[in-house]
């Protein structure tokens, strides 16, 4: 894995028109602004909910890397003399990462390439989930005080988000901050789920018989017993798995004349 191209998908995101420049303002003006700007917003594309200070800008940018074209998607709403609130998302090339190892390198190229490339400072990182998705948690001290809290998301391996505000007044805007942060949720029509193709179970079932693999009909049957409510249906699959289970027991074959639908002698 190479710090390359993580550093290069981060960078992109953050650096597009520069990050904004927080001038002073008095906390009881933040919090009465924040109070009054949140709305949920929806990225059909991205699969994903977050709130934001209004209607964000949306932009697009492809990267070439040693991997292929990457295009990162970016939607950033800024408030002005508060912070700026940002969410990115990108599809790596297929087999890019394969293990949990590759994980923990991408995620650790990102944040390494990121730190360093800005000149920044890493204060801390964690650990953390979205659901069953592994992700990081961390934050970068830059110059004149200004500070970034993000967090990495990576799903199906193939998808990663990124989701971060950049800001000088963190101590103002605590909740604003972990409000945006807890709020990014995917949904369930996300491109980033992965479509399982739902299985046929009587063609499995039929596979297995003609291939005298009884074990394998079994476990059909009992795949087949969690979602059959007639209790008639329940009980001719209860006879019939007690049928192959004898079968398989038993340990010898039997003519495939006597298989229905089985072609092919075994």
């Amino acid at each position: 894995m190479k710090n390359q191209l993580f550093c290069s998908l981060f960078l992109t995101t953050f650096l597009v028109g520069g990050y904004p420049t927080i001038d002073a303002v008095q906390a009881e003006q933040s919090i009465l602004l924040a109070q009054s700007v949140w709305k949920q917003f929806s990225s059909r594309g991205g699969g994903f909910t977050v709130l934001m200070p209004g209607t964000p800008n949306q932009s697009q940018q492809t990267l070439q890397t040693k991997g292929g074209p990457i295009k990162v998607q970016l939607f950033q709403a800024f408030r002005p003399n508060q912070a700026g609130y940002v969410v990115g998302y990108s599809d790596l090339p297929a087999n890019l990462i394969k293990t949990p190892r590759d994980v923990n390198d991408f995620f650790a190229g990102a944040i390494y390439g990121f730190t360093n490339s800005s000149k920044g400072k890493l204060l801390s990182q964690r650990n953390i989930n979205l659901g069953s998705s592994p992700g990081r948690e961390f934050k970068v001290q830059l110059s004149q005080g200004v500070i970034v809290k993000s967090r990495f998301y990576l799903v199906n391996r193939r998808r990663f988000y990124q989701v971060f505000v950049v800001t000088d007044k963190e101590q103002d805007l605590v909740k604003s901050i972990d409000g945006f942060l807890n709020s990014f949720k995917l949904t369930k029509n996300s491109s980033a789920s992965p479509k399982v193709p739902k299985e046929n179970l009587n063609a499995s079932l039929q596979k297995a018989v003609c291939a005298q693999n009884w074990m394998q009909a079994i476990k059909v049957i009992d795949r087949m017993r969690k979602i059959v409510g007639d209790p008639n249906t329940q009980s001719q699959l209860v006879a019939y798995r007690q049928q192959l289970q004898g079968l398989a027991n038993s340990k010898v074959p039997v003519p495939a004349s006597v298989l229905t639908g089985c072609t092919a002698a075994r």
